[in-house]
């Protein structure tokens, strides 16, 4: 096996074992605190968040998720 070989092998071992986790935690740790620190200024500054109601983020995601046989519970028939 020549030097070259095993430095890709070990780059790619590193890459997958090592920075996807870290990018894909990392990046899961960023939304979440900009989530905390957005509702947090929202609250601070007085003014309301920006947010769905829960019926229309459920009608949504029926209309996304091809409704699996589940009932929308708001009373507006689908088009």
């Amino acid at each position: 096996m020549s030097l070259k070989a095993l430095f890709l092998s070990f780059g790619c071992l590193v890459a997958w074992f090592v920075l996807l986790p870290a990018f894909v935690v990392g990046g899961g740790f960023a939304l979440f605190t900009y989530a905390v620190l957005a509702e947090l200024g929202a609250f601070l500054a007085g003014k309301p968040s920006q947010t769905l109601e829960t019926s229309v983020a459920r009608e949504m995601a029926h209309r996304m998720c091809g409704g699996y046989g589940v009932q929308v519970r708001s009373g507006r028939p689908l088009p």
